[in-house]
């Protein structure tokens, strides 16, 4: 470790706020951090750590036990995710919510099913215009509103109060009336479903400790430090699950950057990090600024564009890595002629690197960012163009697809025969008379129901490879998909550990466990790009109206999170960063220092108006 990050990895039991910079070790030092509690005398399973996803929860637990190679024995610390720790308290205290212990985790999609049958039963449907049709519903009566006010409920401090206080003397009490309506009917159908939605992890054990302080006490005394990666990206409601295990001993570290607080949308405020220092009096503060992931020039572009932030902690950003090539922009025509030269530097970059046998050396990695999804499809079109692999992260996931969603809807109907919406999935997809049969054959089952033999009573029950080789054209592709979960399922010895597993896999772990290395190109939004890191990045639109996105433009607080993006997007690159953008330049470009760009002419050979190699163009 370097100097600031052992002092931060030693610090005095307390209070502790350690701002480390992008690539500055934040990850070694925390678990550093961990070894050194346990060596000054704090039992393993007395510490608590707690970060956002499975990859970064393994990545934890795998640095700790090889820096105490040698020494570990006993017992180990829990480092789990907020959403684990959550479902694992509700394991051992649902009675007290109204649930056993075998409930359902509802994800994004079982949850809007149920909200939609709410929604049905409080807000009638509109009057049928004069040719006999539905007119338009109106936004604050659609689903996806009730959706979005129900998550905030949830996941924001007071907003259940503030909707009851709008129904009684609001300007729109009639909408906060059927909010409050659809909630409370929601909320007892997750419980006759004997569920939790996803939300529910977090804010039902919250108000389980400060409605039980018997509870809350007992899970206090489990542990004598709490340690928080990513800090910068907690809400409110897990900052007060935070808060409230650590409340007591207040031995609780934290570590994060307020650079990369980009997840407004999911709640988190910058405000939370900013004045860790004041909601914990006594507070010590590290800083690590030390970059060990990209060259001079990156680091002081990036350093150079967030410094224009207000609310921030002011940090000094460097490395001792050399000072690199400078970053290149390019100024194209339209979205097409902007693909084409992203794609034409790729070719380049691939040429340019051969193996000894003349092959082209598939080691660099490459990853073209976006700020909106729907920017993917010039750059997409270009590189089919040119033959060039690539992967798309946040497409459709593995979990979402139709098929493994009728598997896994499967058992959960096995593990939990309460489960409604699984069970009407089945009906409705598979048929009620298949769904009978396979209610017989589960009838005929005796002993411990494990994952892999129930998964095989699903195919068997349900004929369902015949059913996907008859429904579906790209049948080979899905039984593939329903062979590789069986393969999954056959890792677990208990269906509630194999569904729980599933229920808590989140996006970003998708993305971190199956980077794209080698001969694939990486296109995703720079959302799903943080926390990755690549050897050349292509920032792609960084124009007014992109980034930063229209929708912030009149706003201070969405501009700062804006030029934070872009400050995420700049610092995933290792060695090469390429800028471009048509139309107005963002203004984040003007904030890079000018000796630390070189510009790429728009007329260089091969690039076309029409996002075309021109070679190309002219034979077809």
């Amino acid at each position: 470790m370097n100097p600031a990050q052992k002092a931060a990895a030693e610090a005095q039991n307390g209070p502790l706020l350690i701002v480390a910079g992008a690539g500055t070790g934040k990850t070694k030092t925390l678990t550093s951090r961990i070894c050194y509690l346990i060596e000054t005398g704090t039992a393993p399973d007395r510490i608590c750590a707690i970060t956002f996803t499975n990859k970064a929860a393994k990545e934890m637990l795998h640095r700790v036990d090889a820096m105490r190679l040698g020494k570990k024995s006993g017992p180990e610390p829990l480092i789990s995710t907020f959403h684990s720790l959550g479902a694992r308290i509700l394991r051992k205290e649902c009675r007290l919510l109204g649930r056993t212990p075998n409930f359902a985790i509802f994800d994004d999609h079982d949850s809007f099913d149920l909200i939609k049958k709410a929604v049905k039963s409080v807000v009638p449907k509109p009057p049928k215009d004069d040719e006999g049709g539905r007119q338009t519903i109106n936004k604050k009566e659609a689903p996806v509103f009730f959706a979005q006010k129900i998550s905030e409920i949830k996941n924001k401090d007071g907003a259940l109060e503030e909707f009851r206080a709008a129904a009684k003397t609001g300007h729109d009490a009639k909408t906060a009336s059927n909010i409050l309506s659809v909630f409370e009917k929601y909320e007892a159908a997750l419980a006759r479903n004997n569920a939790f939605d996803f939300d529910d992890l977090i804010e039902k054990v919250v108000a389980l400790f400060k409605n039980n302080p018997g509870v809350l006490k007992k899970y206090q005394g489990m542990f004598d430090a709490v340690l928080v990666d990513e800090y910068q990206d907690i809400n409110p409601k897990q900052c007060e699950l935070v808060t409230l295990f650590a409340e007591g001993h207040r031995n609780l570290s934290v570590v994060g950057d307020d650079e990369q607080t980009i997840y407004s949308w999911r709640y988190a405020d910058i405000k939370t990090f900013l004045d860790f220092d004041k909601d914990w009096k006594g507070a010590h503060v590290y800083f690590l600024e030390e970059n060990y992931r990209s060259t001079g020039n990156i680091i002081r572009a990036a350093a150079s564009v967030v410094k224009n932030n207000s609310f921030r902690t002011p940090k000094n950003l460097w490395t001792q890595n050399p000072e690199g090539d400078p970053i290149t922009l390019f100024e194209a025509w339209g979205e097409n002629e902007e693909a084409a030269w992203i794609v034409q530097e790729i070719v380049k970059r691939r040429n340019g690197n051969k193996t000894a046998a003349g092959a082209m050396d598939g080691g660099e990695e490459i990853a073209v960012l976006y700020r909106t999804n729907a920017q993917s499809r010039a750059i997409e079109q270009a590189l089919i163009r040119r033959d060039i692999p690539y992967k798309i992260f946040g497409g459709l996931k593995f979990y979402e697809r139709r098929e493994v969603k009728d598997a896994i809807a499967a058992l959960r109907y096995v593990s939990n025969s309460k489960d409604e919406v699984a069970r009407e999935r089945l009906e409705k997809n598979l048929t009620k008379r298949k769904f009978n049969e396979f209610q017989a054959k589960l009838v005929t089952q005796s002993g411990e129901r494990k994952p892999l033999e129930m998964m095989k009573l699903f195919i068997d029950a349900f004929n369902y490879m015949d059913y996907l080789e008859a429904n579906f054209i790209n049948s080979d592709e899905r039984e593939e998909n329903i062979a590789e979960l069986v393969a999954f399922a056959s890792e677990f010895q208990t269906l509630q550990d194999f569904l729980e597993k599933l229920s808590l896999l989140q996006a970003t772990d998708d993305v971190n466990e199956k980077q794209s290395r080698g001969r694939e190109v990486g296109l995703m939004t720079i959302h799903l790009a943080k926390g990755l890191e690549f050897d050349t990045v292509f920032i792609a639109g960084a124009a007014e109206g992109l980034l930063p996105h229209g929708r912030s433009l009149d706003d201070d607080a969405s501009l700062e999170e804006e030029r934070r993006l872009m400050y995420v997007a700049m610092t995933r690159a290792r060695k090469n960063l390429m800028i471009s953008f048509y139309g107005i330049p963002s203004r984040f470009i003007a904030e890079i220092p000018e000796d630390c760009i070189t510009l790429a002419g728009n007329d260089e050979e091969g690039i076309d108006g029409d996002g075309m190699d021109y070679e190309i163009s002219v034979i077809q």
